[in-house]
This record gives C-alpha cells, structure tokens and sequence, in this order.
C-alpha cells in the first residue's frame, strides 16, 4: 500500500512539475525503476491480474516453442528417412501437448513412410575423390604437374555434375557401418553379419570418401582450396586463394560441396550420412600443421563428425601397407597415426589403403591391423563394386573419380553418370 502511495504521489508531482502526458511519464517511471518494456503501456506496477496474464502468456510461449522445436528436430531428420530417430523426437514433446494437431499429423506420417521402407541387399558402390580442382585454368596451365593433375584429380564442376547425376538416378549416402549388424555370440563375443538396411523404395545407397584431406604444399598456387576451416557459422569451409591473389572463404572442395549440395537436397542422405574423410601424417591434417595446428584440426574434425562425416586412417606415412612396410614398421606407423592424428581426430574403425594396395587376408600384418582397431578396410577396383563381410571385418572396393578413370573406364560408370556430360571441357587432350 505505501509503495502504491509513494509511486502515486511521485506520479502526480511529475505530472505537475513537467505538464507531460501519463505514457510519457509512465515511461520516465518505468524507466527509473527498471521496468521500461516489462508491462502494459508502461505501468511502473505489476498488478495481480497483470502478472497472471504475463505468467500465462509466457507459459503459453514457452510451451510453444517446445513443440515447435521438438516438431522441427523431427522434420529435419524425416528429410533424410531417419523416420525411427523422428518419431522418437516427437516422443519428447510433453504429453500435455501430445494431442496437438500437429503432433498427431507428424506422428502419423512418420509411421506411415518408416512403413513404407524397404530392405537393401544389392551392391554398394563406394565412390572415392581426391582435392578437387577450383581453377581449371591454373591447374591445366602446362606445366610440369599439369598432367599429373588431368590424371588424378577431378575438377569442381565436374564433381558437382556427378552429385547431382547420383541425386538424379535415386542414389543416396550411407554410412557403411549400416551394411553389417552386430550378433552375439554364446561365448559373449560379437561378431559382423550382412544387415540389409532399409531405404525408401527406388533408392540405392553409396558410400563417398574424400582421401588424402591433407592439402598438400605442392597444390599451392595451383588452383586448389588451401585448407579446411570453420566460417562464422561454425561451418567446414575451405580457404582458397584465387588468380589474383584475394583469400576467400566458401566451398571451394569435397567436403562443403556435399554439404551445401545435401543441405538443398536432404534426401541425398541415408539417415544423416555424408561420407568418409580419410588423412594420413604426410605433410599435417586439413592444411594444418599437426603440432602446430592441433585444436584447429581438432575442432574441425568434431565438427565434420557432428555433420555427419566419418574420419578414416590411411595410414601415418602414406607408404603401402603391403609392399613398402614390414610388419614392425606397419605397427610403427600405425601407432604414429593413432597418437599424433588419432589423438586430435578421434578413434576410428575405417582404414583406407593407402594407393589401394591392401594387406594380404590371414597373415600377421592383417592380425595386426585388427588388434589395433581397424574393422572396415577399402581398397580399389574401379570397374566394379565388392564388399565381403567377415565375422571380424569388412573388405570394400572402392571406385576411384579422377580424370583418368573418367577417360578410361566411362563405360563402366554409365549406371552412374554420363561421362561424356560429366567431361570437364577445358582439360588437356589424354593421348
């Protein structure tokens, strides 16, 4: 009562002190007190009626936006057929709110696509790329790397050109982990077994790596991205510089290009799978060095992770398992790998042969690649798509994308694309 009578008595000598109208000293009041913007038209004092009203309006909105972020969590995940990951989401929402229309509707459509989802037992092709080309015109300038570049390497527009043939033939990414489930054994072991996973009717899945995320020196200047880094947005972008020098931030590689591509087009993506970065120790880890660029590829690696990428060894060297290291110095390697990159990128399951050259099944170099982890192994063979599941491991080949491969083996890749459409006009002539 006394603070109603103070504030009065201070309104009144406002009022006649100034001659200013009641908003504006409302707002002179409201603002001395700390409560400009709180209340109706300023009122210095929040009467009961007022703050029932405010309590439940904010109620109301909080409840709101619970359902509404819980319904557009779920809508995101629907887009790339994680309908049982949907569904749970929508689980969420509090069962005050579960009899919304519009969690019903959601709810209801999410069980009738997950029903309409069916078994994949067909072949998976595993498409593998290198550092892409930006700047045709630099790379395929005539020096001595030129054609090295023509040969192992694809350009930006052609890389692009092919996502989309995939996207356009029913071909979506899936993790490769899908294609085997775990069996327990009465000796309480696990072993591999074929899964067939499920994908709407009328779509193929595929498996994508991106190999040798390293960026290496002598790329420089030749119209490649320079490096990985995270935008502003905490995005995986690259930095590249162009003809004239400007540095420049965008994608301008693999990685942002699937995921700008599966950001317009979320039904490319089983499940939230993009692909398969693969690094090795040969000249640092995303353009960083790795001592002296540790949290950044760290960060990096967390965040392509979260985005849906998976992280591969491919060994610390770069030299071939088979031919070039003996047993000791494969484990050396490996061990290299695992504190001085597996350290900053996580652990992983997924070892890409370096050159394709694959260890030989049952001998102690295969024993050892086990023990330490490793359980899907990818190797190549570009005219054709194999995978073999094995109680402990998986072997699949995987189909090489670069110039050469485009020039020599476009006949195979019809199922695919048309190369003839894909063929970057302004390469050099392959003799």
């Amino acid at each position: 009562m006394k603070r109603s009578i103070s504030v009065f008595l201070l309104m009144m000598t406002l009022f006649v002190m100034t001659g200013c109208s009641r908003a504006t000293m409302n707002a002179q009041i409201a603002e001395s007190i700390g409560t400009l913007g709180q209340y109706e038209n300023n009122e210095p004092v929040e009467t009961p009626k007022m703050k029932a009203q405010r309590e439940i309006q904010e109620q109301k909105e909080a409840a709101e936006e619970d359902v509404t972020g819980h319904l557009n969590t779920a809508a995101r995940l629907a887009a790339s057929y994680d309908y049982t990951a949907a569904l749970e989401e929508i689980a969420k929402i509090s069962e005050e709110h579960a009899e919304d229309d519009r969690v019903i509707s959601a709810k209801i459509e999410y069980q009738r696509l997950l029903g309409q989802m069916v078994e994949y037992g067909g072949d998976v092709a595993h498409f593998s790329v290198k550092t892409l080309v930006a700047d045709p015109s630099r790379a395929f300038d005539g020096d001595d790397m030129s054609s090295y570049y023509n040969n192992w390497t694809l350009t930006v527009d052609e890389f692009k050109a092919i996502l989309q043939s995939l996207y356009d033939r029913g071909y979506v990414l899936m993790d490769v982990h899908e294609k085997v489930v775990d069996i327990q054994n009465e000796d309480g072991t696990t072993s591999f077994a074929v899964n067939t996973p499920s994908v709407p009717e009328g779509k193929t899945p595929m498996v994508l790596s991106f190999t040798e995320a390293n960026y290496y020196d002598y790329q420089q200047g030749d119209g490649f991205a320079g490096r990985l880094v995270l935008d502003e947005n905490g995005n995986v972008m690259n930095e590249y510089t162009d003809a004239s020098g400007q540095t420049l931030i965008g994608a301008y590689d693999v990685i942002p290009i699937v995921d700008e591509f599966v950001e317009e087009h979320p039904d490319f993506s089983l499940r939230g799978a993009k692909g398969i970065v693969s690094v090795t120790g040969y000249e640092g880890v995303f353009g960083y060095g790795i001592e002296t660029g540790a949290s950044t590829i760290a960060a990096i690696a967390d965040r392509l992770k979260e985005t849906g990428w998976e992280i591969a060894c491919q060994g610390f060297s770069d030299n071939t398992m088979e031919s070039d290291l003996d047993l000791d110095e494969l484990e050396g390697d490996l061990d290299t790998w695992s504190s001085k990159i597996g350290s900053l990128v996580g652990d992983t399951d997924l070892l890409i042969y370096p050159y394709g050259e694959e260890v030989t099944a049952g001998t102690a170099k295969q024993e050892l690649l086990l023990e330490k982890g490793y359980q899907f192994f990818f190797s190549i063979w570009t005219t054709a798509d194999f995978i073999e599941v094995q109680p402990d491991y998986v072997r699949q080949t995987r189909r090489t994308l670069d110039g050469y491969d485009l020039y020599m083996y476009a006949d195979y890749l019809t199922d695919f694309f048309d190369v003839d459409e894909i063929f970057d006009k302004t390469r050099p002539a392959f003799e």
